[in-house]
């Protein structure tokens, strides 16, 4: 999924030049290319506007904003239901059917973040984040569906082969957000970082989606071929793990800075946040490479091995530069924020560092699954690392304060990565023997689409 807003290693800037500049015809390396481009950049901005509010706002100011944040783009990471997943591996080949796909997947989302929302709301989680007043209420329900929203229309953006819009689309809602802050300064308790932070994103989704429902989709439609769909049972499997997943990777990256606040108070939160949103963003890249190989890799099998060995090399080339830049410079980082937030951050920041490396093996391995449509296993083994990795955390706070979930990610990964890694260098070799590749890789584009028996379904 993507992370709005987050920040992210500045070595990554490096890799997203190379890419456009050195490698840009391929379709994989142009997809991954342009979604890498909107990561970078809209973090950027992001980080620019924390930096703003550490400056003008009291730490406690920033940490309950950052709370509230954190807590909007859980349940808006919860209820987007995984579908960019789902949308890279069958929007592909929708053809007819692909407005309906898109409307189902956002009428199915928007229900979910109304039941979470509220649900939240209704049990007091949001206490000391979210104000009482019923127009703030109401205003954290309306960014959560937007939120949600605007997450998945990056993935049917891809999915659409239109992924040179979605920086266009991240980069004009951050810029806003920046813009925006200071009009807002100053409201009472931090709402209008709030505002901020979600206004943007709000009219920044409405505008995009006219765009793909009366534009991109009836295009897609006459020009994408449909092909026979998979059995409804196999999609449904494919969804129900696609969500699991999304439901375990929203925990790891949007639950820690909720738990922080919780447990230490609103100043630890806000120590803790950005080190922790670098890391999500360090994912997301990774991420953007795993949904470009899965969206290309499901409209043009016949390449099979060129796909694979492209996304391996992005992967290496965020996830190398990425720790080292890390380790050595999360103090200078941290310091634009302010002498505090480096002294209490830097440590948190290295050790989230140096778990990208075990990270990249995951996703790595999940591309696999995707494409064999065969999720389940990693889902299990996956949830137990990140059941260790909430538990220790949680039990960790008090005892060694804001550097307990960068070190329980970094031990939880390593576990999980070295897992996977046998299975992974498996599919890996299999790809490139002529006699022994897999099923998704011996076959075209036109094999595996969604018709209307299943349109519904996502």
């Amino acid at each position: 999924m993507t992370a709005a807003g987050t920040t992210v290693p500045p070595a990554a800037a490096v890799v997203v030049v190379v890419v456009v500049v050195v490698v840009r015809r391929p379709a994989l390396l142009r997809s991954a290319a342009a979604l890498m481009t909107s990561t970078v950049a809209s973090a950027a901005l992001g980080f620019v506007f924390w930096v703003v509010a550490a400056r003008w706002f009291a730490p406690e100011a920033v940490g309950r904003a950052s709370a509230a944040v954190s807590a909007m783009t859980l349940l808006a990471g919860l209820a987007q239901l995984n579908l960019i997943n789902l949308y890279a591996r069958f929007l592909p080949g929708a053809g007819r059917h692909t407005r309906r796909l898109v409307l189902a997947g956002y009428a199915a989302s928007a229900a979910m973040s109304l039941l979470l929302s509220g649900g939240f709301l209704a049990l007091g989680m949001g206490t000391g984040i979210i104000g009482p007043a019923p127009t703030q209420r109401l205003f954290f329900v309306a960014a959560v569906v937007g939120t949600a929203i605007f997450f998945i229309t990056d993935g049917v953006l891809t999915a659409l082969r239109r992924a040179g819009s979605v920086p266009a689309k991240n980069v004009i809602a951050s810029t806003a957000k920046v813009a925006l802050l200071p009009l807002l300064a100053g409201t009472a308790a931090g709402d209008g970082m709030l505002v901020a932070w979600s206004v943007p994103m709000l009219a920044t989704m409405l505008g995009v989606n006219w765009w793909v429902l009366a534009r991109l989709a009836p295009a897609h439609a006459r020009t994408a071929p449909a092909a026979p769909a998979p059995a409804r049972r196999e999609l449904l499997g494919f969804a129900s793990a696609e969500y699991v997943n999304g439901l375990l990777t929203n925990a790891v990256a949007y639950l820690p800075p909720v738990l922080v606040a919780s447990v230490l108070g609103a100043t630890a939160s806000a120590y803790f946040y950005i080190p922790w949103v670098i890391g999500v963003a360090g994912s997301t890249l990774l991420w953007n490479v795993v949904t470009s190989f899965v969206v290309t890799a499901s409209s043009d099998a016949t390449a099979a091995r060129a796909h694979v060995d492209r996304a391996v090399l992005l992967v290496a080339a965020v996830v190398l530069p990425g720790a080292a830049v890390l380790a050595g410079a999360a103090g200078p980082l941290l310091r634009l924020l302010g002498g505090q937030y480096a002294a209490e951050g830097a440590d948190t920041l290295r050790l989230i560092g140096l778990s990208l490396p075990f990270t990249g093996v995951i996703l790595l391995y999940c591309a696999f699954a995707m494409m064999e449509k065969r999720m389940w296993p990693v889902v299990t083994v996956q949830s137990i690392g990140i059941a260790a990795f909430l538990l220790v955390s949680w039990v960790g706070l008090p005892r060694v304060g804001i550097i307990a979930p960068a070190a329980a990610l970094c031990m939880a990964q390593a576990a999980v990565a070295i897992v996977l890694l046998p299975g992974l260098i498996r599919r890996y070799r299999a790809t490139g023997d002529a006699t022994n590749a897999p099923a998704w890789a011996r076959r075209t584009a036109e094999s595996e689409t969604v018709t209307a028996d299943t349109g519904g379904a996502g």
